[in-house]
């Protein structure tokens, strides 16, 4: 049978959706790459926007029609919005074979078998995957800091760290079959906590026990990041010099609404503390605008932390009221207009600072593991996250090279490769 997997959100639901499509391989079944070809159509879901809910439920409109055409097609509904949407997607859309949570999604086998043989199995094997130099490895489930705009906690359930050994034989596996770099994942990896092993000492363990060539993570809570895990990272030559550190706002006030646990000065120290322990480190951030009660002097604040820490580069987002949420008690008080205007300054403002920072890099070298090859251009990304395009005249995904950067942008460098 074929399957088609469209996956909305963040890098945990690429993982979930990876290992679903990698069972469906096991098991006999294809992938195919539009849903005109497919026997099984899964959607996995994310919740943490409203933009998010409104792709999910346009995608399930466009499926109907094919469901129309072939009835025998299954259809499946995963993810964080299938947590706590699911009566409504069942009632909207009724031609929904089966509707699994966040929370559940490891039981995707037991569901999927009640309408699939699974009995029989297959030789497929990781190298059937696309990227099969890189993977992502979830570490922990869930999140109990209930930030009161975020509805994590509600679909995905209370924190939860995975077994370390687990860990360490899922990297072990992968690097058997030819992964070179990880990427460890986890609402708020830095709280990570199993039988006595914290972060810190996982990162340890993954640089000892494996031979996998770098290590990334995301994302991180300021409130739980500590001074040994800013010595590691420094020290480990494993571990990429990179750190995804949200901020949010930088009004403390909007940080207190938010139940952030931490003012603008802790992060602000913080930062200062990562840059003079690794000086080569590249910090990148979350920023939400218009959250309730947002003043223009609050935004003001968060437009001068953005010009005082200088970020590598910013994800932003307009305030998004979710069921469940703190925050949704609240009055959605910041007009859309002004939520747009406010977001459209944060981020011109970042990527001149972007760009500039990157310009640093010009005349330098960078060692990179090759992510894409397409028309005679390759890409990939330095320790510090960025990602850089090169000419070259083959197919070189998986090695790594070392290439000078000759030009910079905001969001990504040009080099040539250094035979």
């Amino acid at each position: 049978m074929n399957f088609f997997i469209e996956t909305i959100g963040c890098q945990m639901n690429v993982n979930d959706s990876e290992k679903i499509a990698l069972f469906l391989l096991e098991h006999g079944c294809c992938s195919v790459d539009n849903i005109e070809q497919a026997d099984i159509v899964i959607l996995n879901t994310c919740s943490v926007r409203f933009s998010a809910e409104h792709k999910a439920y346009s995608f399930l409109g466009r499926v109907k029609e094919y469901k129309q055409q072939n009835p025998d097609m299954i259809v499946a509904v995963v993810g964080c919005m299938a947590q706590y949407a699911y009566k409504e997607i069942k009632q909207r859309f009724d031609f929904v074979n089966f509707v699994l949570g966040a929370k559940h999604i490891d039981e995707f086998s037991k569901y999927i078998s009640k309408y699939i043989d699974i009995s029989s199995s297959s030789d497929i094997t990781i190298q059937n995957k696309e990227n099969q130099f890189f993977k992502f490895v979830t570490i922990m489930r869930g999140c109990q800091n209930f930030c009161s705009y975020c509805i994590v906690p509600y679909v995905r359930g209370p924190e939860i760290s995975l077994d370390f050994e687990d860990i360490i034989n899922e990297i072990n596996n992968l690097v058997q079959n030819g992964v070179k770099e990880v990427t460890l994942l986890g609402q708020n990896v830095n709280s990570y906590k199993n039988k006595e092993v914290n972060f810190t000492n996982l990162l340890q363990k993954i640089s000892a026990e494996t031979d996998i060539e770098n290590i990334r993570f995301m994302t991180n809570h300021p409130k739980d990041l500590s001074d040994d895990l800013i010595d590691e990272i420094s020290n480990n030559s494993k571990i990429c010099k990179h750190i995804h550190l949200p901020l949010q706002s930088g009004s403390d006030n909007i940080l207190k609404n938010m139940n952030r646990k931490y003012t603008y000065d802790h992060y602000r120290n913080l930062v200062d503390k990562i840059r003079n322990k690794i000086p080569d480190i590249n910090i990148t951030t979350d920023i939400i605008v218009g959250f309730p009660g947002e003043t223009d002097n609050d935004f003001d604040k968060t437009f001068q932390a953005i010009k005082q820490i200088k970020f590598g580069g910013i994800f932003g987002f307009k305030y998004s009221p979710r069921p469940k949420t703190l925050a949704y008690k609240l009055q959605d008080d910041v007009s859309e207009t002004v939520k747009k205007q406010r977001l459209a300054i944060l981020l011109e403002e970042s990527n001149k600072i972007s760009k500039q920072l990157n310009g640093n890099y010009i005349g330098k070298t960078a060692d990179i593991l090759v992510e894409n090859f397409s028309n005679d251009t390759a890409d990939g990304r330095n320790s510090q996250n960025i990602k850089i395009f090169f000419k070259y005249s083959k197919n070189i995904v998986g090695q790594k090279v070392k290439v000078k950067i000759t030009k910079a942008l905001a969001n990504s460098m040009t080099g040539e490769i250094i035979v």
